[in-house]
Parts: structure tokens; C-alpha cells; sequence
């Protein structure tokens, strides 16, 4: 188990909207992962291959931050075309490690004391999961709306509209 760099979920949110500013989506429920994904390799900010599933084993993507390179699963890639929710979340669980975990130390946790002591936020999968969330279900936009009414507008899965919505309502 890995504990990286803490960062709070305000502090990931804030970074998700600076992306959604940036490629001009702010005000856009349905974000466009793939595209923007597409677009950011294609302007030489990391490159990307995909990959047979036989070759991934169980993984979906992996990312190598200081080689700005990320690995795509070929069924995870085209489910991604296809706006398969799982799909685009993993994209952008990708994008996270890719901008955040570049040239940070992260740093195995190897005892039960230093994995029990290993919090939420310094939890390098958490925090792609969180921004992934947070992305792909920006709070000024979905707040009073319902489970079904984020996972059709948001384009993601019921569990993402859920835990978004919980984590929203306590402020």
C-alpha cells in the first residue's frame, strides 16, 4: 500500500475545476473525458498506448508519472467511445496520477501500524477516485439534483452519483 502526498478533497475539487476552466466546460454536466484526454496527448503533455486486456492482467490503466505515459486497457478504451461510465471514470483516474503523482515521493507503507496510520487523503487511489469524481460531477452543477438525474446528466455510474451527492450535502 502506497501513502502519498495528503490532499483534501477541497483541494482536488479545486484542481478539477481549474481543468474544467481550462478546456472551457465549467458550466458542462456531461465533461467530454475522452475528448479531453485525447486532446491533452495529442498536444504532447503525456502519450499513451493501448494495451491487449491479456496484457494488463487485472489492471484498467496505469500511469507513469515522471514518464508521462499512461497505459489504457484496449476494452476499457473503446468502452470509453462507447461512454461506458466505468470507462470514463477511468480516464480520468489516469489523468489524476499523471498530474499529481509526477516527481512526488510516495512511499510504500509496509507495517500494519503504517497502513492503519495511512489516512483517506494520502491514499494515491482515493485521490484519483475523489478527482474523478469530482470531474466528472462538479458540485455547482448537480447540487439539487437527483441519483438518476446526475448519472443521466453526469454520464456516470450510480455508485460515482451517490458518493458524490453524500459528500456534497455535508457542505
Amino acid at each position: 500500500m502506497y501513502r502519498a502526498r495528503p490532499t483534501s478533497r477541497l483541494k482536488i475539487r479545486s484542481f478539477a475545476n481549474q481543468i474544467r476552466k481550462i478546456v472551457g466546460l465549467e458550466k458542462s454536466t456531461d465533461f467530454p473525458i475522452l475528448a479531453v484526454f485525447e486532446f491533452l496527448s495529442a498536444q504532447g503533455i503525456f502519450t499513451f498506448e493501448i494495451l491487449p486486456k491479456e496484457d494488463m492482467e487485472n489492471k484498467c490503466g496505469e500511469t507513469f508519472p515522471e514518464e508521462r505515459h499512461i497505459l489504457i486497457r484496449e476494452d476499457i478504451y473503446e468502452e470509453a467511445y462507447k461512454e461506458i461510465p466505468f470507462a470514463r471514470t477511468t480516464l480520468a483516474h489516469e489523468l489524476y496520477h499523471l498530474f499529481f503523482h509526477g516527481g512526488e515521493a510516495i512511499s510504500l507503507c509496509r507495517t500494519d501500524s503504517e497502513i492503519k496510520a495511512r489516512r483517506a487523503y494520502e491514499d494515491p487511489e482515493w485521490q484519483a477516485n475523489c478527482f474523478a469524481g469530482e470531474l466528472l460531477v462538479p458540485k455547482d452543477l448537480v447540487v439539487g439534483m437527483s441519483v438518476e438525474e446526475v448519472m443521466k446528466n453526469c454520464n456516470v455510474s450510480v455508485t460515482m452519483a451517490k458518493t458524490q451527492l453524500e459528500h456534497y450535502s455535508r457542505g
